[in-house]
Order: structure tokens, then sequence, then C-alpha cells
């Protein structure tokens, strides 16, 4: 990689990290194929025509669709093909079908145009919802839209073929199309729009592709064939990096490559850091075909079973008794100890399946989380009856989200004992149920002692508490430079956490991707945590650094830390500590 410097000036870009490592190579601008489809009215024998063209464009869709789920399977194995498959069941939809024809036999106009229609309707009802796993379904059906009116104006969706090591830069990028690359040549990813939560950053982690979202007017920066280093572990890109600069992240990659590497190697071993502390490591899973990853990434136990994903995005309702129960089941026999830790549905007014949805002026502070779930009770007792029959393979923590106070946890624990009576649960079944809370918001924080004494045990959702205690949305890249887990607010918030469990003697664990990051685990040993649970991909390379880190050296580090101003500071203080 090259750069002339007569001609370029080194530029530096920041954004959202996406996706982990360091990425080099020459910039590929993706520009849209597809011209705007044509708008025809039709005769009226040509209706039935135009229908048959639909109907013929999506089974060619979903046989591509299939063979690109086929190709990732083969690349990353099951554990992320599965996200796939709402693309494929998109053109199933019997909403979106219906609209398209209705459009045709009604308006009397051309396939291209009637399913542009319809998917723009579609689109449009998504626009007041804030809930960020429901919005995903705007990508569902606007990749799905595009590549139905691509194969109806014979211009389908392609990736360009990467024939050297290559940056792509977007506006944005559709999750299907970056599963159908070939990632050899791919080095790194660049989108003006996007969030860490997407399905395409997802893909890209699985594929092993560093990426940076939300880059203001990186498309409109870059040239065909510049020099572009992408690190989508700090959230950086350079053009026309210089030599020195190359230096440097060529040793950034080495560093993270080896740590990779002895993260696997060290799956097997005991969780205890260098002067001999140990830790536990747990899963975050979210459907079952990342069950049989969990052990193999030496996780001791499954920490956080998201029990909304057992719901797939087209249902019409949530599922019985009975399905809810095997889905239980299937988890707590596959946590290594046969343990688990079920979260309770987190839905919000506007995105339960099959109910008229409420609006709300802001989503994200009304009916959500554990608000939701008491506020429908048949929902909360169907689910903890699932439960509690789940139990009898094993030991289940039930985990409330989003609590803000007391009295939501203990009318939650009314319900576990009306249910327990009602199906006659016995005391050693009854001892293998316990009741806790995630800690996530401002307010749990503040009460986190008064909730302490009153559950079994505590966990604490990083992800959603930095965002809420920073009152910055992490899928916003214009406050992207506020997602700083190391902000002072941030650790004062985990420390009144931390001694609110230590002084209950009640269990505490930290769920969420914040450890994943060596600086952040050792802040966390230093507070005073133990129990770690992450996606199982992360877990060999935490495990990894907890063994090289030393608990008294992280102890002195936080006793500093938490005197200091900025994250800044606080970052730069505990590298004087982790420097090898």
């Amino acid at each position: 990689m090259s750069s002339n410097p007569l001609t370029n000036t080194e530029q530096h870009f920041t954004g959202l990290a996406a996706s982990p490592g360091v990425g080099f190579g020459q910039v590929v601008r993706l520009v849209p194929q597809s011209r705007p489809p044509l708008f025809i009215h039709v005769l009226p024998h040509r209706v039935t025509l135009e229908i048959e063209r639909v109907k013929r464009a999506m089974q060619r869709a979903r046989r591509h669709l299939e063979s690109i789920q086929h190709h990732f399977r083969e690349q990353v194995g099951h554990g992320s093909a599965y996200l796939l498959d709402p693309y494929i069941l998109m053109l199933d939809d019997a909403v979106l079908t219906q609209a398209i024809e209705d459009n045709i036999r009604q308006h009397r106009i051309n396939a291209e145009w009637a399913v542009k229609r319809a998917v723009e309707s579609l689109l449009a009802s998504f626009d007041n919802i804030q809930d960020a796993y429901l919005a995903q379904r705007r990508d569902d059906i606007r990749d799905v839209g595009q590549r139905l009116i691509g194969i109806l104006s014979g211009q389908p969706m392609r990736m360009p073929q990467l024939d050297t090591p290559s940056i792509l830069f977007a506006d944005d990028i559709l999750p299907t199309m970056l599963a159908e690359v070939n990632p050899t040549n791919l080095n790194g990813l660049v989108t003006d729009t996007g969030g860490v939560m997407t399905h395409t950053a997802i893909i890209a982690r699985s594929l092993g592709i560093p990426a940076v979202f939300g880059v203001q007017e990186a498309l409109n920066q870059a040239t065909e064939g510049a020099a572009c280093i992408v690190d989508g572990s700090h959230g950086e890109v350079i053009l026309h990096p210089r030599r020195a600069t190359q230096t440097v992240y060529l040793g950034r990659r080495a560093a993270e490559q080896r740590l990779r590497r002895d993260g696997l190697s060290v799956a097997r071993l005991p969780a205890v850091t260098r002067d001999g502390i140990a830790c536990h490591l747990l899963a975050n899973v979210e459907i079952q075909s990342e069950l049989p990853g969990v052990e193999r990434c030496g996780a001791q136990s499954i920490g956080l079973f998201r029990s909304e994903f057992i719901v797939s995005s087209d249902a019409s309702s949530l599922p019985d008794e009975d399905t809810q129960c095997a889905a239980y089941q299937a988890v707590i026999t596959a946590s290594p100890d046969h343990t688990a830790t079920i979260r309770t549905f987190d839905f919000s007014s506007d995105t339960l399946p099959g109910e008229t949805r409420i609006v709300e002026p802001n989503p994200a502070l009304g009916l959500h989380g554990v608000r939701w779930w008491l506020a429908h009770e048949n929902v909360a007792k169907t689910q903890l009856r699932a439960i509690v029959r789940a139990a009898a393979s094993g030991r289940v923590r039930i985990l409330l989200p989003r609590v803000t106070c007391i009295t939501e946890l203990r009318a939650a624990r009314e319900l576990l004992t009306a249910v327990c009576r009602e199906l006659g649960t016995d005391d050693r079944l009854r001892r293998r149920l316990e009741l806790g809370a995630m800690i996530e918001m401002p307010a749990a924080v503040f009460i986190a002692d008064r909730l302490a004494r009153e559950s079994d045990f505590l966990s604490i959702g990083s992800n959603d508490l930095v965002q809420y205690v920073l009152a910055s949305d992490r899928g916003n890249e214009r406050v992207s430079y506020l997602q700083q887990p190391l902000h002072p607010a941030v650790l004062a918030s985990l420390n009144l956490v931390v001694r609110a469990a230590q002084e209950t003697k009640k269990p505490l664990t930290m769920c969420g991707e914040m450890a994943a990051q060596p600086v952040c685990a050792f802040a966390l040993l230093g507070l005073g945590i133990r129990r770690f649970s992450l996606s199982p991909a992360a877990l060999p390379q935490l495990k990894s650094t907890l063994r090289r880190l030393s608990v008294r050296d992280a102890e002195q580090f936080m006793a500093q830390a938490l005197t200091l101003d900025t994250a800044h500071a606080i970052e730069a203080c505990a590298q004087t500590y982790l420097k090898p």
C-alpha cells in the first residue's frame, strides 16, 4: 500500500467501531448500480402478467438468498447464518405480497413500481419505532425491495469483484450483499450510516472484517484506489497514510492477531488472573443455533439468554407455553453447568407481535422492559410457567430487564410465587429458581443497595447503562464520541453497584461487550467484578486478557481512576499499568 506524499495528504476520520481489527487496502467505492424503476401504466390484460412477474422474481430472489446463506454458513458456521433468515422469510410475507398485488390490480401499474410503492408504505410504518431491534426490520424490507426491483428491471444487485486488498466505502451496505462477498480481499468496510447493532455489523464481525460506521462524508472524501487503513477496534479511518502511520497500525494489527491466537489457545484453561484470582466467564446467547459453541469458547455457564429472540420477526403472536418451555430447556441443557440466566421479554409498547401498537412520544422512555412485562400479566405468567417447568432440567436465574424501582421486583416475585403455587412446585424445584434485576437504568444504579437486598443476584447491562448514563444513543453516529465506557460517570455508577452487591453478598455479573476491551476488563477487575458474560466469540480473548492482568494492579489503578476527570485521562492512567 502506498500514497504519493506530493499529491495526497493524510486524512483521519472517526466513527462507530462496528467490527474489530485493523485492515489495509485500496479504496473501492460502492455506488448504487440500479436506476430508479420506471413508472408504467399497464393495460388490463397485463395485470395478471405483472403479478406473475412478481412471483417469478420472488422465487428467483429466494433461491439467490438461500444460495448466499449456504455460502455464508460455509464461511462462519451456523452461529451467524441465521441472520439471513428474516430476508428469506420476508419473501413469504403475506402483507408485502398482498400490498404488491393490490398496487398492480388497483392502480394498474408495472411490477417494479408496485414493489417500490409497497416497500415505501411498509417502511413508513416503522418511522416512529425507536426500539433498536425492531428498527432493524427496515433493513429486511429495504433489502428485499431493492433485490426484487433489481431482478424485475434486469439489474440484480451485485458486489464488486475485489482482486486486490480492498477497503469498501459506501453510503450503506445491505446485510445480504456483505454476506455474499468473498472476504479474501475485503480488508475493511467504511460507511456513512449504520450502527453497531445492525445485521451488517454483526455479519462483518462474523467474517472478521474490520468496520467503521457513521463516518461523515466518507464516500465523498475517498477517491477510488487511494491507500487506506481501517481500525475497527477504535473507530478510526485513515486515507493516504504516511509510512510512519502505516508502521503504527501494522503494530496494532500484529498485537490484535497475537491476542486472538492466544485467546483461542487458552479457551480450555482456567480464567485466573496473573496473581491467582479466579474469574467466571459466561456466555450471552440469543438463538439456539449459538448453543453448541458455548462450551467450545470456554464458557462456564450461560449468563444471559435474551428470551424475546425466540419470537420470530414475522410472528403474529408470542410462542405458547409449551414452545417456550422447550426453548428454555434447550438453553439450560446446553449450558456447561446446566445453569442459565433467562431474561424475561424485553419488549416495548410498539414492538409486541400481534398487538395493536401504541404510539408513544418516546418509546425508549415509555412502557418497556419489566414495565411492559408486568402490564401484560397473562404474558408474564405464561413465560414464568414455561421457565418454572424448564427448571426441572437444571437451575434458572430469572432476570428482569430495565428495572427502575423496588416495586417492580416485588411484583415479579409475587407473580413467580403465584405461578409456583399453581404448578404445585415442590421445594426442591423452587430452590432452583432465582430472581434478579438487570442494572442498566440510572435509577437502578442509585437504588442498587435496595435491589440487592431483595434480589437473589444482580446483572449489569453495560451496553444500555453506558448509553443511558451518558444520554447518548449508541446507534447515533452524531453522538458516537460520547460512547465512553471509561467515562467518570460510568465508573462511578459501576462502583455503586459493585459496593451494593459486595455488602449484601449477592452474585454480580457484568453483561455486555464492555469487558471485551482489555483496558475496560482491567478497570472492571479493579472495581471488584469477577463474573463476565459476553458473546461466545469474545470469551477466548477475554480469558487471554484476564490471565495477563493483575488484580492488585487493577485495584491500584481504580483507586486513581475514580479521582480523574475524563475518560481520556483514565485510559492514559490504565496504559501506564498495562505497558509490557
